[in-house]
């Protein structure tokens, strides 16, 4: 799938979908902080395994040296993996992974 930049921010179909989820605390910090990474998450919502390679693409170091997000970012993410694809597969806290900054 394509790669969009978004200049605008934040689609208001990702904002009101993410509003929408049940059981879902609103990702803020992913939706102000990176609106691009939240609309590709959005965009990919219906191919579970593109999104799964986009979240694990996210969370795990691939290219190293990456400075990783912030906390609440990060979190936001792991609860949209959870919530939309019903798993948290990846999420492993260890040393070797670079994402939290």
């Amino acid at each position: 799938m394509e790669e969009h930049v978004d200049p605008e921010g934040l689609l208001p179909e990702a904002e009101s979908h993410f509003r929408q989820i049940p059981g879902l605390q609103y990702p803020q910090a992913l939706t102000t902080q990176y609106p691009r990474i939240a609309n590709r998450i959005y965009r990919l919502r219906e191919d579970r395994d593109e999104l799964r390679r986009c979240f694990d693409e996210l969370t795990h170091d691939q290219r190293g040296g990456r400075r990783g997000f912030p906390f609440d970012v990060l979190m936001d993410i792991h609860g949209l993996r959870e919530h939309l694809l019903g798993d948290l597969t990846g999420f492993v806290l260890d040393d070797n992974n670079k994402w939290v900054s």
